[in-house]
C-alpha cells in the first residue's frame, strides 16, 4: 500500500492535492451552510413577523370598525334625554335597526336600560309585545339573518359578563367569541358592549353589537402561508376564535393555559411586542408566531397566530444546500481530473530526465546525451542545469583521460629514477657520517667558552639592576619632594585667602552683633507698645458696655414716653447694636493682642538667644584667625626647607645617571660578546642536530626511496586501472 503511494509523484501530488481540497470545500460547506441556515432562518422568522402584522392589521380594522359602529351608537343613544319621554322608546329601537341596515356585517344589536331609567314608564310597558318582559325595561334585541331584520325581547341577561363588565368597567369592551343562534342558524360572532350614560354622567343601562365571524374567519383562512401553515385568532381569554381545524373553535388555547408559553401571553398583552415559540401540532414540528391585537378604546388583547411545519420553513435552506454539496463535488472531480493531467505532464517530462540518468548510471555511460529544453519552467530550468552538468562531467572525464595517459607514461620515467636515486642516497649517508663526529668535538668547546660569558653578564646585569634601583629611588623622591614643596606653596596661597576671608567674616559678625542688638532693643519696644494696646481694647469694651448700659437706659425712657419716644427707640436699638458689635470686635482685638504678644515674646527670646549664639561666633572667628596665622608661618618655613631638599635631590640625581651610563655600555659590551657566544654556540648545536637529522634523514630517504619504487610500481598499474575505468565513458 505504501509503494502506491510512494512510487508514483504524481498520485502523491494528486492524492495531496485532492485531500487538501476535499478538507477546504468540506470546512466551506459547514460555513455556507450555517451562514444559510441562519440567514434564512432570519428571513423566515421576518417573513411570519411581517405576515402576522399584515393580517393583524386587517383584523385590527375590522375589530375596530365594529368598536367604532358601537361607540357611535352610543353617542347617539346617550342623547335619549333631549327626545320626548313618549318618544324615547321607538328613537332607540329605529337606531338599532338603522345601525343593522347601514352595517350588514353585524347580525344584532342591543341595548338595555335599567329600572325607569329611561323614562319612567317600565310598568306600561309590562309584557306590551314581543321585546318586553315582566319588567317592562327597554330590552330590544335586533337580529339580521341576512333576509329580514326582526326584534324580540333580550332573556338570560342578568349576571352575564356582557351586561354586567361594560357598567362596571364604565368604558367599550371587546367580547370573546360566542356561538350564537341568528335566523335559526348557529354562527360564532364577535360582540363590542358599551355603558350608557345620562347627563349626570350616571350609568343607566349598556348597548351592544355583534358581528359575524364569517368575513374574518374566510380573510384568515384564506391565507397561503408557506404550503401548509395557517393564520388563527385567539380573544383575550384564552378562546380560540378562527382556526384551520373548525372543531377547536370556541375551544380554549392549550398554549394560552400552558405554564411555559403562558407567560409569553401575559407578557405580550402588556408590552404589545410579538412573540414566538417552536411547538408540536398534531405531532408536527411547527413555528408559533403571535402577535397582540389591540382595538383603541378597548383594553382587551387579541392574539393574531402564524403557525408553519418547521420543514417548511427550512425547506429553502435544505434545498441551497443540495446545491451547494453538488457544486462542491463537481468542483472537487473537476480540480482533481484537471491537478492530475497537469502532473502527469510534469511527470512525463521528469522521466525524461530519469531515463537519461538511467543510461548513463547502469547503460554505456553516454556523456554525449543531452535534454531537449522546451520552455523556461522549473523543469526546463532543471534540464538546462542538467545539461551543463553532464557537459561539466564530460569535460572532467576527458580531462582525467588524458592525464591518465600521460601519468602512465611519467610513472615509468619515475620507476627509472627511483632506482639511481637509491644508490645516490647510499654514498651521502657515509659522509655525513664523518662530518658528524667532528661537529660534536666543536660543540663541546664551544659550549665551555658560552657558560663562562653567561657568569660574566650576569654580574653586570646584578650592577646594571643595582644602579638602576638607586637611580629610581632618587627620580621619586625628587617628584615627591617637588610634589610636597608645591602642596606646601599651595596650601600658603590658601591660607592667605582664608586670612583675607576670616577678616571679612569677623566685620559681618560684628555688624550682625550690632544689628541683633538693635533687634533686640526693637523687639523690647514692640512688647512693651502691645501692652499699651491691651489695655487700650479693654478701654473699648468698657466703653462699647457703657454704650450699650446707656442704650438700653435709652430704649427704657422712649418705652415711656410712648409714640412720641418710638423714633428715639430705634436709634437706641441702632446704638445698643452698634455698642454690642463693638464690644465683640474689641474682645476679638484683646484675643489676637494677646496672640501677638505671645509671638512678640517669643521673638524676644529668640533675638537674645540669638545675640548670644552671634557673640560665640565672634569669639570663635578671632581664635581661628589666630590659628591661621600661626599656620601661615609655618607653611613658609616648610616651603623653605623642601626647596633647599630638592636642590640636593637634584644634584644626587645628576651623579647617579652618570654612572648608569658607563654601566648600560659595559652591560651592553658584555650582551654582544654573550649574544656571538650564544649564536656560536646554537650554530654548533644546531649544525650537531642537522648533522643527526640529517644522518637519520638520509636513513628514511633511503627507506622512501625503496617505499616510494615500490608505490611507483603500484602507481603505474592503478594508472592502467584508471585508464581502462575512463574508457568505459563516451565523450
Amino acid at each position: 500500500m505504501t509503494n502506491f503511494f510512494t512510487k508514483s509523484i504524481s498520485r502523491q501530488l494528486s492524492i495531496s492535492i485532492g485531500a487538501v481540497l476535499l478538507i477546504l470545500l468540506t470546512l466551506c460547506a459547514i460555513f455556507i451552510r450555517r451562514s444559510v441556515d441562519n440567514s434564512l432562518q432570519q428571513v423566515s422568522i421576518q417573513y411570519l413577523d411581517m405576515t402576522s402584522a399584515r393580517y393583524g392589521e386587517s383584523t385590527e380594522k375590522i375589530l375596530s370598525n365594529e368598536f367604532s359602529i358601537a361607540k357611535t351608537l352610543q353617542a347617539s343613544i346617550e342623547g335619549f334625554e333631549d327626545i320626548p319621554k313618549n318618544n324615547r322608546r321607538d328613537y332607540i329601537n329605529n337606531l338599532l335597526k338603522h345601525t343593522l341596515e347601514l352595517n350588514p356585517g353585524l347580525v344584532d344589536a342591543y341595548c338595555i336600560f335599567k329600572s325607569n331609567m329611561l323614562d319612567g314608564r317600565d310598568a306600561e310597558f309590562a309584557n306590551y309585545d314581543d321585546t318586553y318582559d315582566e319588567t317592562g325595561r327597554l330590552i330590544p334585541y335586533w337580529t339580521n339573518d341576512g333576509k329580514e331584520i326582526a326584534c324580540c325581547a333580550l332573556t338570560d341577561y342578568e349576571g352575564s359578563f356582557w351586561y354586567e363588565e361594560p357598567m362596571k368597567a364604565n368604558r367599550g369592551i371587546l367580547i370573546e367569541p360566542n356561538l350564537y343562534e341568528v335566523g335559526g342558524k348557529e354562527i360564532w360572532v364577535c360582540g363590542v358592549a358599551f355603558p350608557i350614560h345620562n347627563r349626570q354622567n350616571q350609568t343607566v343601562g349598556m348597548l351592544g353589537v355583534d358581528m359575524s365571524l364569517d368575513a374574518l374567519s374566510a380573510l384568515l383562512k384564506d391565507a397561503q402561508i408557506f404550503q401548509n401553515g395557517y393564520l388563527s385568532l385567539t380573544s383575550h381569554t384564552g378562546t380560540i376564535a378562527v382556526t384551520k381545524d373548525e372543531s377547536l373553535e370556541g375551544q380554549p388555547n392549550p398554549d394560552y393555559t400552558n405554564s411555559t408559553t403562558g407567560s409569553m401571553f401575559t407578557q405580550a398583552a402588556t408590552n404589545l411586542t410579538p412573540f414566538g415559540y417552536p411547538a408540536k401540532d398534531n405531532g408536527v414540528s411547527v413555528i408559533k408566531v403571535y402577535k397582540p391585537l389591540t382595538v383603541e378604546g378597548a383594553k382587551e388583547v387579541w392574539y393574531l397566530g402564524v403557525t408553519v411545519p418547521d420543514n417548511e420553513v427550512g425547506a429553502a435552506a435544505a434545498r441551497i444546500r443540495a446545491i451547494v454539496m453538488i457544486i462542491f463535488a463537481f468542483t472537487l472531480i473537476i480540480v482533481i481530473g484537471l491537478a492530475y493531467l497537469i502532473i502527469r505532464r510534469v511527470v512525463k517530462e521528469m522521466n525524461k530526465g530519469v531515463a537519461a540518468m538511467k543510461n548513463i548510471a547502469q547503460g554505456d555511460g553516454d556523456l554525449t546525451v543531452r535534454m531537449n529544453v522546451k520552455n523556461q519552467n522549473e523543469l526546463g530550468q532543471m534540464y538546462t542545469y542538467f545539461n551543463k552538468t553532464i557537459e561539466k562531467i564530460q569535460d572532467s572525464i576527458r580531462q582525467v583521460k588524458d592525464v591518465s595517459e600521460q601519468m602512465t607514461h611519467h610513472g615509468q620515467e619515475l620507476g627509472d629514477n627511483m632506482n639511481d636515486t637509491a644508490a645516490s642516497a647510499n654514498e651521502i649517508t657515509s659522509n655525513i657520517e664523518s662530518v658528524n663526529r667532528q661537529v660534536q668535538m666543536q660543540g663541546t668547546n664551544v659550549q665551555d667558552a658560552a657558560t663562562s660569558m653567561q657568569r660574566i653578564t650576569s654580574s653586570v646585569n646584578d650592577l646594571i639592576a643595582t644602579i638602576q634601583s638607586q637611580s629610581s629611588s632618587v627620580i621619586e623622591s625628587s617628584s615627591a619632594i617637588e610634589e610636597m614643596v608645591a602642596n606646601i606653596q599651595s596650601v600658603t596661597s590658601i591660607l592667605n585667602k582664608n586670612s583675607g576671608t576670616i577678616s571679612e567674616l569677623e566685620k559681618s559678625t560684628d555688624a550682625g552683633r550690632t544689628n541683633i542688638d538693635g533687634t533686640v532693643q526693637a523687639t523690647l519696644k514692640i512688647q512693651e507698645q502691645s501692652k499699651i494696646l491691651l489695655e487700650a481694647s479693654s478701654v473699648i469694651q468698657n466703653i462699647a458696655s457703657q454704650t450699650n448700659l446707656l442704650a438700653m437706659n435709652a430704649a427704657i425712657e422712649a418705652a415711656h414716653a410712648g409714640e412720641s419716644g418710638k423714633g428715639f427707640s430705634v436709634v437706641a436699638d441702632e446704638i445698643r447694636k452698634l455698642a454690642e458689635d463693638s464690644n465683640n470686635q474689641g474682645k476679638k482685638i484683646t484675643t489676637n493682642l494677646k496672640e501677638v504678644s505671645e509671638s512678640i515674646d517669643q521673638v524676644a527670646e529668640s533675638a537674645k538667644h540669638m545675640q548670644e549664639i552671634f557673640n560665640q561666633i565672634f569669639e570663635y572667628i578671632q581664635k581661628v584667625s589666630q590659628q591661621e596665622t600661626t599656620i601661615l608661618h609655618a607653611m613658609q618655613e616648610q616651603s623653605e626647607g623642601g626647596s633647599q631638599v630638592l636642590t640636593a635631590m637634584k644634584q644626587i640625581n645628576d651623579i647617579t645617571v652618570h654612572v648608569k651610563e658607563g654601566g648600560d655600555i659595559m652591560q651592553s659590551e658584555t650582551l654582544q660578546a654573550a649574544e656571538k657566544m650564544d649564536n656560536l654556540s646554537r650554530l654548533t648545536e644546531e649544525i650537531t642536530c642537522s648533522m643527526e637529522e640529517m644522518s637519520i634523514g638520509i636513513e628514511s630517504i633511503n627507506k622512501s626511496m625503496n617505499n616510494v619504487n615500490e608505490l611507483t610500481h603500484q602507481n603505474s598499474e592503478n594508472l592502467a586501472s584508471l585508464g581502462n575505468a575512463v574508457r568505459k565513458f563516451k565523450v
